[in-house]
């Protein structure tokens, strides 16, 4: 994908997350959202030493069920919307932070958190590889990454993806889990795993940076 083309997906995917942050965690589809993500986040069985990071977290509501559990726990979106509505929801609550950030572009130093979550955002990242890498930057030796969103491994999902493509200006593609794993490879992470939900059209994958 082209820089102008990656940076007009980055654009509507701000737009439609800023229109969709008021409704978030109150409409169907973001609850149904919900389910996978704590399927996703009971994945990297947090504990109290940990610090968390999640990317393209909307509304935080990951980081806050962390919260009680992890030394610190912080999430960044793309979205001001979403992080606006994510710090209202969040108020009061411990060792708790929210920034505006571009995956590709995390705003932390090397080795920074020891858990990594990436829920249902990865098909809208332009640039996956920058994407994983970064992730893999801040990940500290030893600490666990969990990547999870709609695969393409059947084949109604490629179609599902190709008329997302078409439809949902931000939408800029799903992968088979072969594909997410190599990627995780690619950026140095190792072992990675494979849980399929929804009767194969939704993956959790796990992997470590090693130590």
């Amino acid at each position: 994908m082209s820089g102008d083309d990656a940076a007009a997906k980055r654009a509507s995917s701000r737009d439609h997350f800023d229109r969709w942050a008021h409704q978030y965690e109150r409409d169907h589809v973001s609850r149904w959202l919900a389910t996978l993500q704590r399927h996703s986040l009971d994945a990297l069985e947090l504990g109290p030493s940990d610090q968390l990071i999640d990317v393209g977290c909307g509304t935080g509501a990951a980081v806050r069920a962390a919260a009680p559990t992890v030394r610190h726990s912080v999430g960044v979106d793309l979205s001001p919307g979403m992080l606006d509505r994510a710090r209202e929801l969040a108020s009061g609550a411990a060792s708790v932070e929210f920034r505006v950030a571009d995956a590709e572009a995390l705003p932390f130093r090397d080795s920074t958190f020891s858990a990594l979550l990436c829920t249902t955002s990865f098909h809208h990242y332009p640039a996956p590889e920058g994407a994983v890498s970064e992730m893999a930057r801040v990940l500290a030796p030893g600490g666990r990454i969990i990547i999870a969103d709609m695969i393409t491994d059947r084949h109604v999902m490629r179609i599902v993806d190709h008329l997302l493509r078409r439809a949902q200006p931000s939408h800029a593609r799903c992968y088979r889990t072969h594909d997410l794993e190599q990627l995780l490879i690619g950026a140095g992470l190792t072992e990675p795993s494979t849980r399929c939900l929804m009767h194969g059209f939704y993956a959790i994958l796990a992997a470590h940076r090693p130590k």
